[in-house]
């Protein structure tokens, strides 16, 4: 054997011998990081497993004192208007139900206010207020099932006929609200204000549904608005508004860690539905109407929550202290006798 092809199996023995080293290397590396992840692990899981149980536990209890019967019944009328509003577009055809818009609500709300206020808040618009604006429109959609589960964590069992009443409520007043929708079509502020018809009343152009929320759209490059409202069925349904109404429902059913919160969650909409185009103040103003209604009706004329069966009643154990309380009360009437 020459030297060369000494020197070269020599070299390749020597490359073999690093890539074993390396592999190796990478092996414990990764050994230890594995460790290292299940040391974290178990040792959050130590600290937290009592938090944790604890918490299952209060979600146990709570299923258990939940009453499905009255859940179900509950829930009906969100099923119901979620029925309807999926529905319009056979409904109209069948009942013939009308569809121009009317475009009262300017004249209306000018006349009531001798402005239009809506008109007056876009104008100062910028990228900042574009993003406060849309993060309560963004939330809308999931906010019954928000403050049911913030009822739930932190209320716990008081909060179940609260939630009886929220779900009834909020249900009822959805149904209220799109009837009048189907009934008495209304052209919201984008609309209205873009609207170009021809000589014989057909639409021309008019701005795109999502409205001011299309400057969103063009920001984060994605369009989640364009998508979101191109897919209602519902186009002219401007008053009342239900994105006005839905926090005001929470506002009536102990809102958020206080009423301010709540209330400043109701203005907040409210002036982000105004600042958008997407209603006039006068929507905003008949959505809050509706639940009020609707709440009224609750109270004073029914609603299946109002009174516990006495199967629901919880009765409570009698301690030391509430036994020894009763026998100084029973032992001072004897004396009075």
């Amino acid at each position: 054997m020459s030297k060369s092809e000494g020197g070269l199996g020599g070299r390749i023995g020597a490359k073999r011998d690093n890539q074993k080293l390396y592999l190796a290397n990478v092996w414990y590396s990764w050994h230890r990081f594995t460790d290292s992840i299940k040391n974290v692990c178990e040792t959050e899981w130590n600290n937290k497993k009592q938090d944790v149980l604890r918490y299952f536990t209060t979600v146990h209890q709570l299923v258990e004192f939940v009453s499905l019967k009255l859940l179900i019944i509950s829930a009906l009328p969100m099923v119901l208007y979620l029925t309807i509003f999926n529905s319009y577009l056979v409904l109209k055809e069948t009942f013939h139900l009308p569809e121009e818009p009317h475009l009262i609500l300017p004249a209306l709300e000018y006349g009531i206010f001798h402005c239009l206020p809506h008109q007056i808040l876009a104008r100062w618009w910028n990228s900042g207020f574009d993003i406060l604006a849309a993060v309560p429109y963004l939330i809308h959609f999931p906010l019954p099932a928000f403050f049911i589960i913030y009822c739930v964590i932190i209320r716990k069992q008081r909060s179940v006929p609260l939630i009886y009443q929220y779900l009834w409520c909020v249900g009822w007043t959805n149904i209220v609200a799109v009837l009048i929708q189907f009934l008495f079509p209304t052209a919201p502020p984008w609309f209205n204000d873009s609207a170009v018809f021809g000589m014989d009343g057909e639409i021309i152009s008019a701005a795109p549904n999502e409205a001011a929320f299309q400057r969103i759209d063009a920001l984060i490059g994605i369009p989640w608005f364009k998508n979101l409202y191109g897919k209602s069925p519902l186009k002219y349904g401007s008053f009342p508004s239900l994105h006005v109404a839905w926090p005001t429902v929470v506002f009536l059913h102990q809102p958020w860690l206080s009423n301010k919160v709540g209330l400043a969650h109701v203005l907040w909409i409210t002036w982000a539905a105004l600042y958008s185009s997407h209603h006039y103040l006068i929507d905003a103003i008949g959505g809050i109407s509706v639940v009020l209604i609707v709440k009224l009706g609750m109270t004073h004329v029914w609603e299946p929550f109002s009174k516990k069966k006495s199967s629901e009643v919880v009765v409570e154990p009698a301690t030391t202290a509430t036994a020894g309380h009763r026998y100084q009360r029973l032992s001072s009437c004897t004396k009075a006798v």
